[in-house]
């Protein structure tokens, strides 16, 4: 089956889903889902086509909300503006980031990444006059358009799935492109990539940006649908937990990614009880994909052509 096909199919159960679910708490849960998909999807690009990791993508994420939230309410920016202009500048970031240490390899740009990701926090965490530091921001307003305001879970339900899946389509689009052919041959020999003609650390940085953007996006989404935001949202912690949603959801694999954000986004919120331990559910999560299950439900989706 086309991908375009399956991910309309996709896009009707969303849309039935929204109009017969009544629970708030399900249809925030769902949102939610669909913003954390936002970033994974980010992830899976840089992760699955280009071989490259990053633990600290949470920063990213925090940079989104904060400069969003921050341009909002201390120089009264219109929100969606302020989306736009906080993802333009974490892009930016991004890239002068990504130039000097997309040239590490293996566990030096994981480190490199993680690392990333912890002064992000840390400068989140210190800057108390701006930031607001571990109380964290509030009184953020909502987002509206043409006097249209998302004031309630399925609003923004229908919103954050229709963001969602417009950029998995973008992805998808993205992947099945000249530019995607490059990405996919840069992770599977970067010798013969480059002897190929391909700018092999260009591309990496390219994308490595594209990722950040989609981060940075569903911060602010994610800013302006809570009304609060923290630091304690956006630690090392979640950063794992969308490295372990590509992995098990299979490198590479969009719709096999969806599945997995989807399942792990609610899961912990299910068994709201037992989610401080949830990180250590993680760490076995990721141990048992790498050692049985290599490329995550990959297979699972392989009918369909991504």
């Amino acid at each position: 089956m086309d991908s375009r096909i399956f991910l309309a199919i996709i896009a009707v159960i969303v849309a039935v889903s929204g109009i017969f679910l009544n629970s708030p708490f399900l249809l925030s849960m769902l949102a939610l889902a669909a913003l954390t998909l936002i970033v994974t999807t980010g992830l899976n690009l840089l992760l699955g086509f280009t071989g490259q990791i990053s633990l600290g993508h949470a920063g990213f994420v925090a940079l989104g909300a904060y400069m969003s939230a921050l341009l909002a309410i201390k120089f009264s920016i219109n929100p969606w503006l302020s989306i736009f202009i906080a993802t333009i500048l974490s892009s930016l970031i991004g890239a002068i980031i990504g130039y000097p240490t997309l040239k590490l390899k293996s566990h030096y740009l994981a480190m490199a990444t993680l690392a990333i990701g912890e002064v992000i926090n840390i400068l989140i965490m210190g800057t108390v006059s701006i930031t607001g530091g571990p109380q964290g921001l509030t009184a953020i307003p909502m987002l509206s358009i043409f006097g249209f305001t998302f004031d309630d879970d399925r609003k923004f339900y229908f919103f954050a799935w229709f963001t969602a899946l417009s950029l998995l389509l973008v992805s998808i689009n993205l992947t099945k492109s000249r530019f995607g052919r490059a990405l996919q041959a840069i992770k599977s020999k970067e010798i013969a990539a480059e002897a190929f003609g391909i700018n092999v650390h260009m591309y990496k940085v390219i994308i490595f940006t594209l990722s950040v953007s989609y981060a940075s996006l569903a911060g602010g989404l994610f800013a302006f649908y809570i009304g609060f935001i923290s630091p304690f949202s956006f630690g090392i912690l979640n950063s794992i937990e969308y490295v372990v949603m590509v992995v098990i959801g299979g490198m590479g694999s969009f719709f096999g990614v969806l599945f997995s954000t989807i399942i792990l986004s609610i899961l912990p919120n299910i068994f709201s009880g037992l989610k401080e331990f949830w990180p250590i559910a993680d760490g076995f999560l990721l141990v048992f994909a790498m050692m049985f299950l290599p490329d995550g439900l990959k297979k699972l989706f392989s009918w369909i052509k991504q």
